[in-house]
């Protein structure tokens, strides 16, 4: 019989040859969800990868070429990344599934990919994003969607996190968070590893909040760099978007450490402060004097800050909070307003009012 620490190791090795038998999907063949794929695969797991059926190209160049050309260029897919295009094969037996699409598109989607569900199931929102309609965090959605029999634990990642970085193995920490500790020790074990930490938190609404709405204020960045504003007026925005995101999830019911952790301070410099930030490219782009529309054609991908500062200004209203940096963002991106004006204005009135 062998002594009792050899057995625990035995156990141990059982137990993860155990989990890296359970099916993954990745729904969402974005960059970020690309990505994600291509570590689960590294860690040593069979993934399938989706995409929505109108944008095909991804999964078949990652069929063709083992490289998603058209979100994530240059990084060669592991072989164990399954390109599904049939969301019914894609999810046959997963026990983990991860969402990684714009959160405008979750509800629909959760409600199609509920029909080939397991029993069981965990679900990972990586959307970073509320639902438009109801203002809900996504794992709201997850439960409005489910029928009641298939009410699985929702697990929210959330944090700094640029696509190609991370998929290339450099270090990365991001939050996970879930009320469900064995949510988190599965999908732990699915992605974590020794480039990839994730920081458990029960703070749900914080890091969905904070997560959600960085896109907002990084697109304010980008404005900055399209004006050609230095590192002192952004760090000062910076403060300032620290401040109405932390009030927000407050009165949320969530705890402002939170945003100065990873899923808030750390996401907001990695996003607004990235050269190839979708979002702060769009601000940028829109201070150059392009339109909306051609800003958004230039990104190529789907900015998410523009949707959600609509969620935003909402919220700022159910909760009477006044969210004028927000404010300034919604302004210039669907009302039309100059950049450098409002943006000049903004400055003084922050001037004015000490920050």
């Amino acid at each position: 019989m062998p002594p009792p620490a050899v057995s625990c190791v035995i156990l141990l090795n059982n137990f993860i040859l155990m989990i890296k038998k359970f099916k993954v999907a990745v729904l969402g063949a974005g960059n970020m969800g690309t990505a994600i794929a291509q570590i689960i695969a590294q860690n040593g797991y069979e993934v399938n990868l989706w995409n929505y059926e109108g944008d095909p190209e991804p999964l078949e160049q990652i069929k063709k070429f083992r490289e998603n050309k058209k979100y994530l260029t240059g990084l060669k897919l592991s072989a164990r990344v399954r390109p599904r295009p049939d969301l019914a094969v894609a999810l046959a037996g997963a026990s983990a599934v991860f969402f990684v699409v714009p959160s405008n598109f979750m509800a629909g989607l959760v409600k199609r990919a509920a029909k080939y569900f397991i029993r069981g199931v965990v679900c990972v929102d990586a959307s970073k994003g509320l639902d438009e309609k109801s203002l809900g965090l996504i794992p709201d959605v997850f439960k409005k969607s489910l029928p009641k029999f298939l009410r699985c634990p929702v697990v929210t990642i959330s944090g700094p996190a640029i696509a190609r970085d991370m998929a290339r193995g450099n270090f990365t920490a991001m939050n996970i968070a879930s009320l469900n500790t064995r949510a988190i020790k599965l999908v732990k074990e699915i992605l974590a590893n020794d480039n990839l930490a994730l920081i458990s938190t029960k703070d749900v609404i914080g890091v969905e909040v904070a997560g959600s709405f960085k896109n907002v204020y990084a697109i304010a960045l980008g404005l900055c760099d399209g004006l050609k504003l230095t590192m002192n007026t952004k760090a000062a925005l910076l403060v300032l978007a620290l401040r109405e995101i932390s009030e927000l999830v407050k009165k949320m019911g969530g705890s402002s450490a939170t945003v100065y952790g990873l899923a808030g301070l750390g996401d907001l410099v990695g996003t607004g402060l990235c050269d190839i930030s979708r979002n702060r490219r769009f601000g940028q782009f829109l201070a150059q004097g392009f339109s909306v529309k051609q800003s958004f054609k230039k990104v190529g991908q789907t900015v998410e800050g523009a949707l959600a500062v609509k969620v935003l200004m909402a919220l700022g209203k159910k909760y009477h909070l006044k969210m004028l940096f927000a404010k300034m963002v919604y302004e210039i991106v669907w009302q039309n307003k100059k950049p450098e004006t409002e943006l000049k204005k903004f400055l003084k009135n922050y001037a004015y009012d000490g920050g």
